[in-house]
């Protein structure tokens, strides 16, 4: 990274950047939508041999290795104690509740849809700030939020209501991953306003720690497991999940809340439910449904009304 950008990693929250350096944490915003758009992918081929909660609770563990000796080397600040409470609840709902409904709900729903479902997550921040934060929604956003949530039901049935009867698996599948959207707007919220004490690397690690915590008896829960049976290529998976889905992702995405507007970072999440249906689409050799398709293009098109100011 630039000199300018390893700086703003180790300091506070400041003024947005513009010109080139602003231009790098777009090109880093959207290098993180594409990561976590090919998560969606990588767990489902996880899933396979290892169970869910062990999954999140090994990809949080690589990650709080990585982030711990980063710490230790840069010498990071610590978090004082009358923050510990916000480090916890973001830990609870940006690392342990989203990755316990996304690897749950990918057992039963797919890629692309579980991409496209994830993607409200800014209609879900504009709900919060409503309700807990006391924000006027525009009618504007009240409409992207009604269009959003259509979307999303169009894609959850796959066009046809009878389909909740036929396939209700997938249904709660797909709702698990839609409630991910609630805890990644808890978390976006509340990490926000320690971005502006703390040094971005400080809060990734310390709420990387604690939503650790908090998998371990979930991922306890599942034993016993048979480690010996799991092969190469899923071990890689899950290494590639903690050192860049869960470290370098969500590093970018904690450094550009810091000099990008939320807004403006939220909107790359758009993307992420695109970039899936194109992996998805090479890896798997199967083109989406119509219905995913034009379910995913309304959920967008709702998703943008509502990060409109």
């Amino acid at each position: 990274m630039p000199e300018n950008i390893m700086k703003d990693i180790h300091t506070p929250a400041a003024a947005p950047r513009r010109g080139a350096a602003s231009a790098v944490y777009h090109l880093g915003l959207f290098l993180t939508a594409a990561i976590w758009a090919s998560t969606f992918l990588n767990i489902k081929i996880v899933l396979l041999q290892l169970p869910p909660n062990t999954i999140a609770f090994l990809r949080f563990l690589a990650a709080s290795l990585a982030l711990g000796l980063y710490m230790l080397c840069t010498r990071q600040p610590a978090i004082r104690r009358q923050d510990w409470l916000r480090l916890a609840v973001c830990g609870l709902t940006g690392v342990a509740l989203y990755n316990f409904l996304q690897n749950q709900g990918l057992q039963y729903a797919g890629a692309t849809d579980a991409a496209i479902l994830t993607a409200t997550s800014p209609v879900f921040l504009a709900l919060f700030a409503w309700a807990i934060l006391k924000e006027r929604i525009s009618r504007i956003q009240s409409l992207g939020i009604t269009i959003a949530l259509a979307g999303s039901v169009l894609v959850a049935t796959n066009g046809s209501l009878a389909n909740l009867a036929m396939n209700p698996l997938r249904v709660y599948g797909d709702t698990l991953v839609l409630m991910t959207g609630l805890a990644w707007a808890a978390y976006s919220t509340i990490v926000k306003t320690l971005l502006e004490r703390y040094p971005a690397a400080t809060v990734l690690g310390y709420s990387t720690f604690a939503g650790t915590l908090f998998l371990l008896p979930l991922s306890l829960a599942e034993l016993p497991i048979n480690f010996a049976a799991v092969t190469l290529s899923c071990w890689l998976n899950v290494i590639y999940l903690g050192l860049f889905a869960s470290t370098l992702a969500y590093l970018i995405w904690n450094l550009a809340l810091t000099r990008v507007a939320a807004v403006t970072a939220a909107s790359y999440i758009y993307l992420i439910p695109v970039l899936t249906a194109v992996m998805s689409t090479v890896y798997y050799r199967q083109l989406p449904s119509l219905y995913t398709i034009i379910g995913g293009l309304i959920v967008l098109g709702g998703t943008y009304l509502t990060s409109r100011q």
